[in-house]
């Protein structure tokens, strides 16, 4: 079960959605439940995550695909699976990065240490990157 809570000044939790209270009644009244929590991501930030790859992009001379260039990046950044080839070689392999791999959360600390990673690839000024990546919001 799914639901969506707002938590509210005096630290109480309401519900977010008229549609989540049919949900909410499934849960019942004295019994203890445990709940995990993630924050929704933000799709205006993921199209901003893909605007950053794209300048990036635009800006070196090494790759000639974008999406070798971002998961390199991806991996310089931390974001990554150790795995095995065939030849019994290990490989790194990038997290997704995908809505339903990540939420607000995790995207947040990834996007900010991608633009590490770009920072300390391109030898640029980290502040630099981040006012030109807003020129497109």
């Amino acid at each position: 079960m799914k639901i969506t809570l707002v938590k509210q000044l005096n630290g109480q939790f309401k519900l977010a959605y008229d549609s989540d209270f049919e949900q909410a009644k499934k849960i019942k009244t004295g019994e203890f439940y445990e709940f995990s929590y993630s924050k929704p991501r933000n799709y205006m930030f993921h199209k901003k995550f893909f605007a950053l790859v794209e300048l990036v992009y635009q800006n070196q001379e090494v790759y000639t695909n974008k999406d070798d260039l971002r998961e390199d990046l991806t991996i310089d950044a931390g974001f990554y699976r150790i795995t095995t080839n065939l030849q019994g070689n290990e490989v790194k392999k990038a997290h997704s990065i995908s809505f339903a791999q990540m939420d607000e959360i995790q995207f947040n600390e990834f996007y900010n240490r991608f633009i590490d990673a770009v920072v300390r690839w391109l030898k640029i000024d980290k502040q630099d990157l981040i006012d030109n990546i807003q020129q497109y919001f």
